[in-house]
């Protein structure tokens, strides 16, 4: 009986031995670089009203990781108009500066442009008549200079996830 459990006993002990090396985990990622946000492009001069002028060529692109929708210009990298979850606010980005008039389908408000961006509420409902307005919106300066952009999914995104 021996010889059976005499060679297995010292097997077993020496399998049971046995233990893997665990090997340290490789570290994680570094992080992209955040780039600099890039300079908006100046806006161009209207000479139609904003229901009948052609809606800029371009489309809105919506970047999940920063809660943002970016409207970028056909053949151009930097955005006419950014649209950031900020908080509870959300951040309006663009060449606009002083009291810009926005016009929508619901009517005409005005929001004002301190250096670049503005800040609305979450909650705001000028932020629902972009989001509802019959496919286009319009953001028109004093100057002379407006912004025409197509109503997108993109807009409504930015706007939920914000709430």
């Amino acid at each position: 009986m021996w010889t059976q459990y005499g060679l297995a006993v010292p097997l077993m002990l020496a399998v049971a031995g046995c233990a893997a090396v665990p090997t340290p985990a490789p570290p994680p990622p570094r992080p992209a670089p955040v780039a600099a946000a890039p300079t908006p492009a100046p806006l161009p001069t209207p000479t139609k009203g904003w229901e009948e002028r052609a809606v800029d060529s371009g489309a809105w692109r919506y970047d999940a990781g920063s809660r943002a929708a970016a409207f970028v210009p056909t053949g151009s990298a930097n955005p006419l108009l950014t649209m950031t979850c900020s908080g509870s606010a959300i951040r309006l980005t663009s060449a606009l500066a002083g009291a810009v008039s926005l016009r929508t389908s619901a009517g005409t408000d005005e929001i004002r442009f301190d250096g670049g961006s503005a800040m609305l509420p979450n909650r705001d409902p000028r932020l629902d008549r972009i989001a509802f307005s019959r496919g286009r919106f319009a953001l028109e300066t004093p100057g002379g200079g407006a912004l025409t952009l197509p109503v997108q999914s993109e807009i409504g995104r930015v706007i939920e996830d914000c709430r």
